[in-house]
């Protein structure tokens, strides 16, 4: 449980620990903000395309050799980005990150279904659902300090000793492969995955950026969509198919990996704007914007952690239902967050929404692993896994737009409202509101003071105003994921022998 928890920690620590770096990259290497977004999505789009496959690779060549090859990587990668001298070589130090880290986190999922039995999985899935939660939530905190008392490179570097860690005790503690695997491996169904999620997931990243009607953006998601359903038919077909589609019949397997979209859609999609919120609009150090942070991690951990008991005595749909009902509110009361606050009014809305993620967290993944099989435990643990980084990028996407649209809405009488001249008001361009969806004040130098004030004042205004539209829409997605929960079956988890190999 060590080695796989300190793999772990470092995979979800750096999901999330680029959030407060971004300033800081952008000063010190002159990172756009289209690099800025690639240094955040390269890396959740290498995870999406590969987790699937990262299970079945653990599955055929030993998941415990799969698992520590990740560690390897990854480490690897972070010193590599800890020493780049530009955003290129940070954007493929990402890339090489979210290729390892899918080797590592699909594999811990189905080393646990393996190692441990059904009566003491649900603990095991806990205290994994909180390492990830509690690490994700960290990553911004632990990401400040280092940045604020060393350097952004610390930030990366910092992977290097949890990795050498987890690799020593892997190779002591975990146990070898036991058997050959000599089915043909489903070639066919792995370029198709991945012929299908990576136009898809490229799309979803684009969009916000060029437009939804963009020729490019719709003949990805086309050709996307077009792979996916030669994938479905190479899979009805393969030997050895890559996802098992039998999961599928499964109703709590299906809806586990609905609502780990849903859930994660609205916490990474919303999250990202409250960060920007907190440095941009606020005027929070990076450190400052971490301790924010801390009740989110905090009652992650705690909901994560006490929602073992609550799955195995009454099941995983009671704690999913709860979990979204408290993400519902705590977007909610996002909505009457304003600038320059207390610490309260920040502490209580990230609260209840710790909560809320803990307990999704925990339980969708028990409603997947756990009604699977042990023999198919890598594909559902990629299955999972990939759709909490799709719900990640879907967040980020279509919440980005959605702050977009409302912030342009807002802007120009946000404007008016403050003074601002009709002048200035008619030379904002669309490049300028983007860039107040950010949280930055569009100005020139030959403006005059009380322009320059005005035009903060305005830009606050509509930057509130798109936020709490995202949180409003975050809340509408948590309910929807409230309702399907009472899909899911109530069932213990499937019985069956653990075995590792």
């Amino acid at each position: 449980m060590i080695a796989i928890a300190l793999g772990v920690l470092i995979v979800s620590l750096d999901g999330t620990i680029t959030a407060v770096a971004n300033p800081i990259l952008a000063h010190d290497l002159g990172a756009s903000l289209s690099g800025l977004q690639w240094i955040t999505n390269i890396y959740l789009l290498a995870m999406a395309a590969t987790l699937v496959l990262a299970g079945k690779l653990g599955d055929r060549f030993g998941r415990r050799t799969v698992f520590l090859l990740g560690i390897v990587g990854f480490g690897a990668a972070s010193a590599a980005i800890a020493c780049a001298p530009s955003v290129t070589m940070v954007i493929t130090g990402r890339l090489g990150q979210g290729l390892f880290g899918a080797l590592i986190i699909t594999n811990a999922l189905a080393l646990l279904r393996a190692l441990f039995p059904a009566e003491t999985l649900p603990k095991a899935l806990s205290l994994f659902a909180s390492l990830i939660g509690a690490s994700s939530a960290a990553g911004p905190l632990l990401g400040g300090f280092l940045i604020e008392h060393t350097s952004w490179r610390w930030a990366f570097m910092i992977n290097v000793p949890i990795a050498l860690a987890s690799l020593v005790v892997g190779l002591l503690v975990l146990p070898r492969r036991q058997h050959v695997d000599s089915t043909p491996f489903d070639l066919a169904g792995s370029v198709l995955l991945a012929a299908a999620l990576l136009p898809i997931t490229y799309a979803l990243i684009q969009a916000p950026e060029v437009g939804w009607t963009n020729l490019v953006v719709l003949t990805l998601l086309a050709a996307g969509i077009v792979a996916g359903a030669a994938f479905v038919f190479a899979e009805k077909r393969a030997v050895d198919p890559l996802i098992p589609l039998r999961l599928f019949a499964d109703r709590s397997i299906t809806l586990g990996v609905v609502l780990t979209i849903i859930s994660f859609f609205s916490l990474v999609g919303s999250l990202f704007f409250v960060l920007l919120f907190l440095q941009q609009i606020n005027g929070d150090s990076p450190m400052t914007a971490g301790l924010h942070i801390l009740p989110l991690s905090i009652a992650n951990v705690v909901a994560a952690s006490s929602s073992g008991w609550i799955i195995d005595r009454f099941g995983p749909r009671l704690p999913l239902i709860g979990g979204m009902l408290f993400s519902a509110v705590g977007f909610a009361l996002f909505t009457g967050v304003d600038p320059h606050g207390s610490y309260l009014s920040l502490a209580v809305p990230f609260t209840v929404l710790g909560l809320g993620v803990g307990l999704v967290m925990t339980s969708s993944v028990q409603a997947v692993l756990g009604n699977a099989a042990v023999d198919d435990a890598g594909p559902a643990a990629g299955m999972h896994q990939t759709s909490l980084q799709i719900g990640g990028i879907l967040g980020t996407a279509v919440l980005g737009a959605v702050m977009a649209f409302a912030v342009a809405d807002s802007f120009t009488t946000a404007m008016t409202d403050n003074g601002v001249p009709d002048a200035v008001v008619g030379d904002v361009s669309g490049e300028a509101v983007r860039a107040v969806a950010q949280g930055v004040t569009p100005l020139t130098p030959e403006m005059t003071p009380q322009t320059v004030t005005a035009l903060h004042t305005a830009t606050e205004t509509a930057f509130m105003h798109g936020m709490h539209t995202t949180m409003w829409v975050g809340a509408g997605v948590s309910l929807v994921g409230a309702v399907l929960s009472i899909g899911i079956k109530r069932g213990r988890v499937v019985e069956g022998a653990p075995s590792v190999h």
